[in-house]
């Protein structure tokens, strides 16, 4: 929900005012397309800091990589 609040910024905002101003304007291809988008960018997150966690835990040797 934070994003749709911050995101309502203007012009210069990010995915969240295209999805408004598409949801508004009823263009529903570029609303699709910036959910996907959304969800490739929370999906790339998700991942590195998967990654990230893995490799700062692998010093204690009962991490994931261990196994």
């Amino acid at each position: 929900m934070a994003e749709f609040v911050a995101g309502s910024g203007g012009a210069a905002s990010g995915l969240a005012y295209r999805i408004l101003e598409a949801g508004y304007r009823l263009q529903i291809p570029r609303l699709f397309a910036a959910l996907v988008l959304l969800s490739l960018a929370g999906i790339a997150i998700y991942a590195v800091l998967g990654w990230v966690s893995r490799v700062a835990m692998a010093k204690w040797g009962d991490g994931e990589l261990a196994r």
